[in-house]
């Protein structure tokens, strides 16, 4: 799971990099509303643009998240494991 690791600096960057994860959701559906948003006001179609883009930013965000922490799950799971060299552990 998660930050078990006894290494604090790596642990330190897993914190960082999971720090992303809510960053990745509110900046994928922000875009996705600014694009249907301006879409609507450009085509006169509001409010359809809007919330297909808002839907398509979630899933987007959502995406990213998940593929974050898995990211962050195999290289917890190779560093425990033994399989990272030392230069990767660090970051």
């Amino acid at each position: 799971m998660f930050f078990r690791s006894k290494n604090k600096q790596a642990l330190l960057g897993d914190l960082g990099k999971a720090s992303l994860l809510g960053i990745h959701l509110v900046s994928c559906t922000f875009v996705g509303f600014a694009i249907g948003y301006f879409l609507d006001k450009w085509l006169g179609t509001e409010p359809w643009f809007l919330i297909g883009f808002l839907f398509f930013g979630i899933a987007a965000g959502f995406k990213n998240m998940y593929l974050e922490a898995k990211k962050i799950h195999e290289e917890e799971r190779k560093r425990d494991q033994g399989l990272l060299g030392k230069d990767e552990q660090k970051g």
